[in-house]
């Protein structure tokens, strides 16, 4: 029976590691879209709000390092905990940031439907990439506790 447990648990943490590596890449796509559409923007109105230019940086930096966060998972490289670990810290920070930059809480607590699941997601991911993982390998090779 233990050893079923123990193939379940891995065959969830991989799913879920999966899942993540992903939603990893799709976010970073979203958010080199949102970037080149703002210069777009910028570019075509010849005008420049308060924040663009630091939420812009700050939106083309998480997509890096979204970007390398999946390219580590799907590649399988040594640093994928750290790396992953840091795309959930963009997915916990990701509305929280701005709100430190310009001092502007009121649109930070407008925006409770839209942070909450984000933050919930990028907690749940930091917990899924620092548990202990040994890949998919041969049952008798899986540690049993």
């Amino acid at each position: 029976m233990r050893k079923i447990m123990t193939s379940l648990a891995v065959l969830l943490l991989a799913i879920c590691r999966t899942v993540y590596c992903w939603a990893f890449l799709i976010l970073s796509l979203f958010m080199i879209h949102a970037v080149y559409s703002n210069i777009l923007r910028m570019a075509r109105l010849h005008l420049v709000e308060k924040g663009d230019i630091p939420s812009n940086i700050i939106c083309a930096i998480y997509s890096i390092i979204l970007s390398i966060a999946w390219w580590m998972i799907f590649r399988g490289k040594p640093a994928i905990k750290q790396w992953a670990v840091a795309a959930n810290l963009v997915l916990i920070f990701t509305y929280l940031v701005p709100a430190l930059l310009y001092w502007n809480w009121q649109y930070f607590l407008k925006a409770e439907h839209d942070w909450w699941p984000v933050i919930l997601i990028g907690i749940f991911g930091t917990i899924i990439f620092t548990i202990p993982y040994h890949g998919w390998r041969h049952k008798s090779q899986i540690p049993v506790k």
